[in-house]
């Protein structure tokens, strides 16, 4: 399965040559979007293995905030672009770890080598939550259990923190260093597995168990599937019987 990117830029055209030339690569645009909040809207809807994010982006939300929020939630790598490089606005971005820089306008070469970089060292980064680890987590026991209790329901982050008496930001942190991922992507693998325990159930549709598993809808759960297991539902299902 190839690598997924959100880009967030406000100049069409930019954004469009951009996207163009990473399909050529290889790689799957989930969405274009020219705003902070459509960008954090795309990011929970896709939960892309990156983010090309221009820094001067329309709307009250910057793309410095854009990143600060996918620090916080989703632990997916970042990588600006920009034509601005001032003291105060490099600052700024660095608060946010960002994976890399290109600066406009950026050249062909600079950014396939930044993205092959960011998706390389992001991968052999990442920890995948371990059954034993989840169970050895005493703070977040309670939140844990919560999670598994909820998931055909909306589960909000800021209630999660605040049960256990964390802000949200600090709460983010101590998951993703007691589980080895951020809330957002446990709760997804999680809602996962779930329906790969329904999908043996060949009385309920593919439809009823994404709303069962906390999916907005089939597609919403076939995009997730895919992604964590490798194969659709209707293929998993095919393998079972």
């Amino acid at each position: 399965m190839t690598s997924q990117i959100v880009i967030v830029e406000d100049e069409r055209l930019v954004a469009q040559d951009i996207a163009q030339l990473l399909k050529d690569e290889g790689y799957t645009i989930c969405a274009i979007a020219a705003d902070g909040k459509t960008a954090i809207q795309k990011i929970i809807e896709f939960s892309p293995d990156l983010v090309l994010l221009d820094i001067r982006i329309k709307g009250e939300i910057d793309g410095i905030e854009v990143a600060e929020h996918i620090q916080s939630f989703y632990a997916i790598p970042v990588i600006f672009l920009t034509a601005f490089s001032d003291a105060e606005t490099l600052k700024r971005a660095q608060a946010t770890h960002p994976m890399g820089y290109v600066l406009k306008p950026f050249r062909r070469e600079q950014l396939l080598s930044s993205i092959t970089i960011a998706l390389s060292t992001y991968q052999n980064h990442k920890i995948a939550p371990e059954p034993e680890k989840i169970q050895s987590s005493y703070r977040l026991k309670s939140t844990i259990t919560y999670i598994h209790d909820h998931l055909h329901q909306n589960i909000n982050l800021e209630m999660l923190a605040g049960a256990i008496g964390m802000n949200p930001s600090y709460f983010c942190r101590v998951f993703q260093q007691d589980i080895g991922c951020s809330p957002y992507q446990f709760i997804i693998q999680q809602r996962v597995e779930k329906a790969k325990t329904l999908l043996k159930n060949r009385e309920l549709t593919i439809s009823d168990i994404a709303l069962q598993c906390g999916f907005a809808n089939h597609s919403h759960l076939d995009r997730h599937f895919l992604k964590i297991v490798g194969i659709t539902p209707k293929a998993y299902r095919s393998n079972i019987f």
